[in-house]
């Protein structure tokens, strides 16, 4: 999750809502990907009861993938050594939830994702802006393809459904002929389809090696208003350069489109930033029901459309409620809109939502290093 840039913010305005898009229908061979992001930081939640839990309480809100999130870590910015640490789940807890995963008749895409432990300035999308030599280059790719290629393996064994390649790391992405080196990699072991996660901000537009992975995916944290208390049509006149930028990036590539990470937190201005996981404020529920309301109204039938994964789902299956200003959509009014969807039952109509209990306010757990 990151600020658009200036290349983002020059491709909206080639694609201004009155422009036509293409309309290439590549997903509709497959079935769209109802998909949330099931996250934790720390070893042995994914085994626990509570998690086995919580993931059939994901289930019942129609999702029939889950993006299954473990983080790695390198120390700072110009490190080149990338490894698990103490909060990185254990191959154990990855097998037990894709297994309790795959008994509920969800589908699996395992996400790695690298993070800094020791760099609170800098996050996952600026790695490689510290390199200063093709040494420093080549220590990096090579501790990067052994860190995959483990969940890759994994990946394998355990019968993942799909596998991401990479999340974010919009620093790096430049570099394809190493990029396409670890995708040959993760090829010779992994027979699934395969896709990477671009960041909003521009990195999906630039990159030029997305031919060598099976599906487009962007995470999708685009600001839609500036406003703390945004109208639903505000919010989807937001999404149409949106929804035009990426047509065309699926057209020109002829893939489908996965929003590989979409999320809005409770709490009012959660359209302005929605990656910032830090601001403070009022709970809102009513914004991020309408947020959700939004995007899948713009982007549910368009023809490059193939899958969203909402950001985020917690071992925790108490997490969320009224009071939460977090991510979770759980036992909140976004949950119902989810759920129209996800089942079936398309649109959901909008209505007044009553504010929360200012003494029951949980703030937002950190979701993740970024």
């Amino acid at each position: 999750m990151k600020k658009p840039t200036l290349l983002w913010l020059a491709l909206v305005i080639l694609v201004l809502p009155g422009c036509s898009r293409p309309q290439v229908n590549l997903a509709a061979a497959q079935e769209k990907q109802k998909g949330i992001s099931y996250a934790c930081w720390d070893q042995g939640l994914y085994s626990l009861p509570d998690s086995d839990l919580s993931l059939a309480h994901l289930k019942e809100t129609g999702a029939d993938w889950i993006s299954l999130i473990v983080t790695c870590y390198q120390d700072n910015l110009g490190s080149t050594l990338i490894s698990a640490n103490e909060t990185t789940p254990t191959d154990e807890d990855l097998i037990h939830a894709l297994g309790r995963a795959h008994e509920l008749g969800l589908k699996v895409m395992l996400k790695p994702h690298l993070d800094l432990a020791n760099d609170p300035s800098h996050w996952r999308g600026q790695v490689g802006q510290a390199f200063t030599s093709e040494t420093e280059w080549s220590e990096w790719f090579a501790s990067y393809q052994t860190f995959i290629d483990h969940y890759a393996d994994l990946a394998a064994a355990n019968s993942a459904d799909q596998f991401c390649v990479g999340c974010e790391l919009e620093g790096t992405t430049h570099r394809a002929a190493d990029w396409r080196v670890i995708v040959a990699g993760i090829r010779s072991r992994y027979s699934g389809p395969i896709i990477y996660a671009g960041n909003h901000s521009g990195e999906e537009i630039g990159m030029t090696w997305w031919d060598a992975v099976d599906i487009l995916g962007v995470d999708a944290y685009y600001p839609l208003s500036m406003k703390n208390n945004p109208t639903l049509q505000e919010l989807k006149a937001a999404w149409q350069p949106l929804v035009s930028s990426l047509a065309s990036l699926s057209a020109k590539w002829q893939k489908p489109l996965i929003l590989t990470e979409i999320g809005y937190r409770s709490i009012d201005g959660a359209a302005r930033h929605p990656w910032d996981w830090q601001i403070t404020g009022k709970v809102d529920l009513q914004e991020q029901a309408d947020c959700y309301q939004a995007a899948l109204e713009s982007v549910y039938d368009e023809p490059w459309f193939a899958g969203i994964y909402w950001w985020s789902w917690s071992p925790d299956p108490l997490e969320g409620g009224p009071d939460d200003d977090g991510y979770s959509p759980h036992d909140k009014p976004a949950e119902e809109i989810l759920r129209a969807w996800f089942k079936g039952t398309g649109p959901h109509a909008r209505r007044p939502i009553p504010e929360p209990d200012p003494k029951g306010i949980r703030p937002a757990k950190k979701p993740d290093i970024r």
